[in-house]
């Protein structure tokens, strides 16, 4: 009977319908957990665009979210509002656009004026590791905190085209993809946070 056609086809069965049973149960028992942390990392993101301080214990990067920052909508807009003492210090606007690969989403910090960028965060991506995945890293999301932006201009890279920030090397596509859903994210927000 080891050497037949149904043996081997109900072994596999078999062994399948456990691995696949222990596997749904190990995503059941770490799901809380994984919520948690996900959670953690978007609020660890948005405290970054505001740069406010990151460090410290899940407990206390929450609390100085909780704090700090609260879930709003404005002209439609669903976004984050940074604010001490009652005065608005900027806004935390999520986006997600197309990227070389697949979609890029993050989010983008901008002040009550809309006149400057407080900071730049991506939270998903799947650019190339080394080329389009730079985008991640410290010196590219750096150079657009306090970029003075203008209703109806572009943001540009480099000096030739007129531009106050550097693409990625070597990464053309996912850097243009990058500019493109900022300068759409931009006019979108400014449009409608100035009406309102």
């Amino acid at each position: 009977m080891k050497n037949s056609y149904v043996y081997t086809v109900v072994f596999m069965l078999v062994v399948s319908a456990v691995f696949t049973l222990l596997l749904a149960g190990a995503n059941s028992f770490y799901k809380p957990k994984i919520e948690e942390n996900e959670l953690l990392a978007e609020r660890t993101a948005i405290l970054y665009v505001f740069d406010i301080d990151q460090s410290g214990s899940a407990a206390e990067v929450l609390k100085r979210f909780d704090d700090n920052i609260k879930d709003t909508e404005l002209s439609g807009i669903s976004l984050y509002e940074y604010s001490e003492q009652g005065e608005t210090i900027a806004y935390a606007v999520p986006f997600t656009g197309a990227g070389l690969w697949g979609s890029i989403s993050g989010y983008l910090g901008v002040s009550p004026e809309l006149d400057e960028i407080t900071g730049l965060v991506f939270t998903s991506h799947s650019e190339t590791p080394g080329l389009g995945g730079r985008i991640d890293e410290l010196e590219y999301k750096e150079q657009y905190r306090g970029l003075v932006i203008d209703a109806g201009s572009k943001l540009a890279y480099g000096e030739d085209g007129g531009g106050q920030i550097d693409a990625i090397t070597g990464a053309t596509s996912t850097s243009n993809a990058v500019l493109k859903i900022l300068n759409e994210l931009l006019d979108e927000t400014i449009s409608r946070l100035e009406v309102a």
